[in-house]
């Protein structure tokens, strides 16, 4: 029964980090391309607001992680879309994002 638990929470975990991956991935792409990103793209990054929200709100092991990724991808998206001052607010938030990546791994590493 606590194997069961235990490989539901890994399967959980490897799950989330896949959403936050692909936000991070949107990110960084924003910033190479200088904000001039297909619509395609913005729309799936778009998309990936609920599932990083769920995350976030969850209390699980990455919600502050999912948090401030989140607040990284509202903020790229508004830079696809014109927003210019957003630029400086994409690049915080997912500065402390990376460091909250490393405390969550630590994390992880004692589970």
């Amino acid at each position: 029964m606590k194997l069961i638990k235990r490989k539901q929470e890994i399967t959980q975990l490897l799950n989330d980090n896949e959403v936050i991956l692909a936000a991070a991935k949107f990110v960084v792409e924003v910033e190479r391309l200088h904000g001039k990103v297909p619509q395609v793209k913005v729309k799936l990054a778009t998309d990936l607001k609920v599932p990083l929200l769920a995350i976030a709100m969850s209390g699980r092991i990455q919600a502050d992680h999912a948090r401030k990724r989140l607040e990284a991808l509202n903020a790229a998206i508004e830079y696809t879309n014109g927003d210019r001052s957003a630029r400086k607010r994409y690049i915080t938030a997912s500065q402390q994002a990376d460091r909250l990546a490393d405390l969550v791994a630590k994390r992880v590493d004692r589970i």
